[in-house]
């Protein structure tokens, strides 16, 4: 099995923390960069959060204590290293200590994840129960279900308008999904299955991943629409 390189790591954690609604500019901008040598001093972005509430998401995302969060960061760990290590612990099983307490000012994420035996397999799944876990939350969407359609390929987004358009319209969700085409967008879809432009309006928004910041990704969403 292939043990997970450093551009997976960064994207696969970027993805998480859009898709759980828990990104905010220091994980993005972590997960977008590349990676310095330093795990306890690297700076954060301009707009500091504030720590209840960085540390509250990271908590209720991995399940981790919000009171480890917090004493990682006074400990001088930046919120977004934090946010790293937690994906990972969840992703190979593991205790965030023992995440953490390979973490060195010599070392990158990458090979952290190299000693711990983490794989591209392990990281994958772990993002996918986490957009399951959100999809869920965000649309009521059957977690099993939704992970299920990650499997088979299909994109979060995807998935999330399909969910409410198929709740909106009482068609299974994945005949809504087949007429998702190349060339139509999900407007397209709603008028097709007879849904109000008021209606779509609010399964756009329901099923919108929280986003907070501009990039190649957010462009490609939005061009769909």
């Amino acid at each position: 099995m292939k043990i997970v390189n450093k551009k997976t790591i960064a994207a696969m954690v970027a993805g998480t923390f859009i898709i759980a609604g828990a990104a905010s500019p220091f994980i993005v901008q972590a997960a977008e960069e590349q990676e310095t040598p330093s795990a306890y001093h690297q700076k954060e972005t301009k707009k500091q959060l504030d720590p209840q509430i960085a540390s509250k998401r990271i908590s209720e995302t991995f399940g981790i204590e919000q009171s480890v969060v917090l004493k990682y960061n006074n400990n001088g760990m930046s919120f977004k290293d934090i946010g790293k290590a937690a994906f990972l612990a969840k992703a190979g099983n593991k205790s965030i200590d023992s995440v953490i307490s390979k973490k060195t000012a010599d070392n990158n994420w990458k090979e952290v994840a190299d000693s711990l035996g983490i794989t591209k397999e392990q990281i994958k799944a772990a993002h996918q129960d986490l957009a399951a876990d959100q999809l869920n939350k965000r649309t009521g969407i059957d977690k099993k279900a939704a992970l299920s359609l990650l499997q088979d390929g299909y994109h979060p987004h995807d998935i999330g308008m399909a969910s409410q358009l198929a709740t909106a319209s009482k068609k299974p969700i994945k005949n809504v999904l087949a007429l998702k085409k190349i060339n139509n967008t999900w407007s397209d879809v709603a008028a097709q299955l007879g849904i109000d432009a008021e209606t779509f309006k609010k399964d756009f928004k329901n099923a919108e991943p929280g986003r907070h910041h501009k990039g190649p990704q957010q462009d490609d969403d939005e061009r769909r629409f």
